[in-house]
């Protein structure tokens, strides 16, 4: 009846024995098998069976005698443990001892980010006290964090709905917010919303009302409405500053540095918030907000892959001591993947993102956020051309609730271009071009994405203006849209232009590597295309001009490229092979530390120093099998099979 751990002081005290006695008693039972000494001064029996067995043979009242003295013992040692004080008084029928240890218990496990124990004591808490505010904000939280979403919103409109003070209801409905956007129930979203606009006139100026304009600001940012949520998130902060609240003006500023990193024009001093809140959340544990701050932190292009990789580590964390499931797992493996694509290594990005898939299942959750993971993942393999891999996990994201409108027939139109299935791509483009009229947001990204595809393909001009017509507007990175007005212009015959274009960006700090060395092709095209545009810009003769200056972007495409693969390495191959330069993977003249990208030579320098893969993935922020995809590729690089031969290959260079 104690549990399955049993303290000594506690069976001590149950038992009414001396401490003599209970030595002897403990160790004849563990000299015969029947118990085991599980921990310091704490014993387990050997096999559940006969413990179940013992407990079966018990009557009703024998067992709730022994849960009450259990529960005298502990309260009078003022016991720690809020889930056992709780466990016992449920067994002894002691209920008001036990929604007080339930609630106790709730924050208790929240504030060390234990969610689902939290979770767990709130609702045996509420299964006596089912309209208990304290109890259902835990529950409300706790499910959140957990990714538990129906639960979340059960317990959290449970919450609302029986608030009796203007702050339980502020409260309950900031969390709520943001649980209704995850669940995708948009329509509620907006309807909360407007319920918190009414709110804060009835509310005086102060706390209340600075946390339910902080909830608004949540609100519009999470549903794109930019504007509104500076608006509110600048108006909290007002009432934070004059009211001297700084867990509100913490939240605020989340919300403020989050809207400004969507803008391209003020991205820079969005970031300069959310990196400033940080340490301060993190003495204040709020941990959710940290960990949030962090997430979009890492999401931006590195000014230092180390710094970012720290950054990484250090969300990881905050969301763990949080509980906050879905940043300390899949948003993670997703920063994992995002740093191995700005070091220019695609099959490290595919292997973060695998690791990752396999440790959240939470995506098949019924009401789950549509699964980015899975949406990244297959992107990265549509980059790949591995196009069956990309094929089996669209199969799986079409089986997943609450889809983005644009998420499916995107992908779809994507793996149908690549596959070169003309007729399937018109089928899909209608719908993918419908469901982007209704996105209220842009990228850059999948522009490009989209739109190299439909070239590759050779879709319709028409068709093709149509879908670029539809991909851009004027909230679009200035970078992304040249990229793609340059791939059109191309695509027109209009080398001159195209190669005007693709110059201007080849070294802009938004772009990842990849890209640029796609950028660097399509620059070398339109000199091979159009001689006269090399020799106007350099007096030469425009064939040697030509070649000349193509052969330097195909180098520069080259280097940037030489960790990546697909598509873009083809259509290299493919200019490579019209100046007559040998294959880009081809063994290199002069083995050593130059032919491996600057990941891979960093990587290279720590073998040498005779680092194990595991221990190359604690020094680098990596995982094991990411390491050992290094290990891999520097090896074959390199022409060598050994660790040691690699070791003395950048010893000598």
């Amino acid at each position: 009846m104690l549990g399955q751990r049993i303290p000594f002081d506690l069976l001590a005290g149950v038992a009414g024995a001396t401490e003599d006695e209970l030595i002897g008693v403990l160790r004849d039972l563990v000299t015969r098998g029947v118990l085991v000494e599980s921990g310091e001064d704490e014993f387990a029996f050997r096999h559940a069976l006969v413990r179940e067995a013992i407990a079966e043979q018990m009557l009703g009242r024998q067992r709730r005698r022994l849960h009450e003295a259990a529960l005298d013992v502990l309260l009078k040692g003022g016991a720690s443990d809020p889930a056992l004080v709780a466990h016992h008084a449920h067994g002894a029928g002691r209920y008001d001892d036990m929604v007080a240890a339930a609630r106790r218990g709730t924050a208790l496990y929240l504030s060390i980010g234990s969610a689902y124990q939290a979770l767990q004591l709130a609702e045996l808490g509420l299964e006596e006290s089912p309209d208990d505010s304290d109890l259902l904000a835990g529950a409300a939280r706790a499910a959140w964090l957990a990714g538990l979403l129906d639960e979340a919103l059960r317990y959290g409109r449970r919450w609302r709905d029986g608030a009796d003070t203007t702050t339980y209801r502020a409260e309950s409905l900031y969390v709520l917010v943001r649980i209704a956007w995850e669940s995708r129930e948009f329509d509620e979203m907006r309807a909360m919303t407007r319920h918190i606009e009414t709110l804060i006139a009835q509310l005086p100026p102060g706390a209340d009302q600075a946390r339910a304009m902080t909830a608004i600001a949540q609100s519009a940012y999470l549903l794109d409405d930019l504007d509104a949520a500076l608006l509110w998130s600048d108006r909290a902060l007002a009432l934070a500053d004059e009211f001297d609240l700084p867990l509100v003006r913490l939240a605020a500023l989340v919300e403020k540095g989050s809207t400004l990193t969507e803008r391209p024009d003020r991205a820079a001093e969005g970031r300069e918030i959310l990196a400033g809140l940080v340490d301060e959340a993190e003495k204040a544990d709020e941990w959710v907000l940290a960990a949030r701050a962090l997430n979009h932190l890492v999401q931006e292009p590195p000014a230092s892959p180390v710094e970012q990789a720290e950054r990484l580590e250090r969300m990881r964390v905050d969301a763990e001591r949080a509980g906050f499931e879905s940043l300390a797992v899949s948003s993670y493996f997703q920063g994992r993947a995002r740093l191995a694509m700005w070091a220019g290594d695609l099959a490290a990005a595919i292997a973060a993102l695998e690791e990752g898939r396999e440790q959240d299942r939470g995506y098949r959750r019924r009401g789950r956020w549509a699964d980015y993971h899975g949406v990244f993942l297959a992107g990265l393999y549509l980059e790949a051309t591995e196009l069956d891999k990309a094929e089996r996990v669209i199969a799986d994201l079409v089986a997943v609730p609450d889809n983005p409108p644009t998420t499916i027939p995107g992908l779809a139109f994507h793996l149908a271009c690549r596959r070169g299935d003309l007729a399937r791509a018109e089928a899909t483009l209608d719908q993918l071009l419908t469901a982007l009229a209704a996105q209220t947001w842009r990228s850059g990204d999948q522009a490009h994405d989209l739109i190299s595809a439909a070239l590759e393909l050779g879709l319709p001009q028409p068709r093709l203006d149509s879908l670029a017509g539809t991909l851009l507007d004027d909230n679009t990175w200035d970078a992304y849209r040249t990229l793609v007005d340059a791939q059109l212009a191309e695509a027109r015959g209009r080398h001159a232009e195209a190669l005007a274009g693709y110059l201007s960006i080849a070294e802009a700090p938004v772009i990842g590597p990849a890209i640029r060395g796609t950028i660097h092709v399509g620059a070398a095209r339109c000199l091979l295309a159009s001689p006269s545009a090399s020799s106007a810009s350099s007096g030469s003769s425009g064939s040697s001009a030509s070649s000349a200056g193509a052969s330097a972007q195909v180098e520069a495409a080259t280097t940037l490229l030489a960790g990546w693969g697909g598509w873009r390495v083809a259509q290299l191959e493919q200019v490579r092979a019209r100046l007559g330069m040998a294959p880009a993977d081809a063994p290199p003249a002069v083995t050593g530390p130059a032919a491996l990208t600057p990941r891979e030579r960093e990587v290279a320098v720590l073998i040498s120093d005779g680092l194990t893969n595991s221990e190359l993935a604690r020094r680098l922020y990596i995982s094991p099998k990411t390491a050992a995809v290094h290990v891999s590729n520097i090896l074959r690089k390199l022409g060598v099979s050994s660790r040691t031969e690699v070791g003395d290959l950048v010893r000598r260079g």
